[in-house]
């Protein structure tokens, strides 16, 4: 695939658009972000949910000299965008003061669904910007879907497989981890506990300069989305054979930003409570020298 420049390209972000209220975009849904089973799930928007949370409240504070960031993410899904769609984001700050904001945002498919929708958490910070521009700002298109992306959609997971079965398959490399979690340079490792219901997911993936922010650390959106990708294999991990699954909720709370000098980010995804209908897991963040970045708090939800 094309060598992404920042997050908002990489994740075809554009026709960024700003008003009194708030801040519309949009985002191409190409191959590139499907998971392992082909489809798109909430880490794909997770770029494009953040960076909309974030400007609004930014805008409100227009002083250089501090800037602006999330403290968390709030997001559910309902539905699932399809391979090619257009969505759209809105978002508009619901409250404030100087020093805090909630913004709400949603996002609708091209057909006008509401398939996501929740909150950042708002908060200016007294430092200013010093990483590069993103390519994406205000009046840029949104890229559209190239046929040499070289991004190919995973065969057909077979029904008679077991979730365990196909993770550790993605974790022996004798399947394919999805053009997503290839794009995040991520790799799974599955952790067996005393029981099968102890059991998760070790998530590595290799940081890379285009994965930054304006201080030249890792966007939070891209948290965001490592450690949504980290939650969905602990999800299928516990799934039946055939059994379809969706991240219904993730709640992610930012720490640290890691560097993007191309360290490894390590997410540790651990049952909370399994269930037929709905299992809860948290995913911890660390770098490579176990520095706690963030934690997040998913709900998978069966069919």
């Amino acid at each position: 695939m094309s060598q992404p420049h920042d997050p908002l390209s990489a994740f075809h972000l554009g026709d960024i658009s700003v008003s009194e209220s708030g801040v519309r975009a949009s985002q191409r849904l190409c191959p590139r972000f499907a998971d392992h089973r082909g489809v798109i799930e909430l880490p794909a928007f997770a770029v494009l949910f953040d960076h909309c949370g974030g400007i609004p409240f930014h805008r409100i504070h227009d002083d250089p000299a501090a800037a602006t960031l999330q403290a968390r993410l709030t997001m559910s899904t309902h539905g699932r965008a399809e391979v090619g769609d257009l969505v759209a984001a809105r978002a508009e700050v619901v409250m404030h003061d100087d020093d805090w904001g909630s913004t709400s945002v949603e996002i609708r498919t091209g057909t006008g669904d509401l398939c996501c929708v929740g909150t950042a958490r708002n908060v200016r910070v007294g430092r200013a910007p010093t990483g590069a521009t993103p390519s994406a700002e205000i009046g840029h298109a949104t890229p559209q879907c190239s046929d040499d992306d070289g991004s190919v959609l995973p065969e057909p997971i077979p029904a008679a497989l077991s979730g365990r079965a196909v993770v550790e398959e993605i974790a022996s490399k004798m399947r394919e981890p999805g053009p997503l979690t290839d794009m995040l340079n991520g790799r799974v490792e599955v952790i067996d506990g005393t029981t099968d219901r102890e059991s998760g997911i070790r998530f590595r993936s290799a940081t890379e300069p285009w994965m930054g922010n304006m201080f030249g650390t890792m966007h939070g959106g891209v948290i965001a989305t490592i450690a949504g990708q980290a939650a969905s294999f602990a999800g299928h991990l516990h799934a039946g054979a055939g059994q379809k699954y969706s991240i219904g909720d993730m709640a992610i709370g930012f720490y640290r930003s890691p560097a993007v000098d191309g360290s490894e980010v390590v997410v540790e995804v651990t049952p909370i409570k399994l269930g037929r209908r709905i299992s809860s897991f948290e995913a911890t963040m660390t770098s490579y020298d176990d520095v706690l970045l963030s934690r997040a708090t998913v709900d998978i939800h069966y069919r």
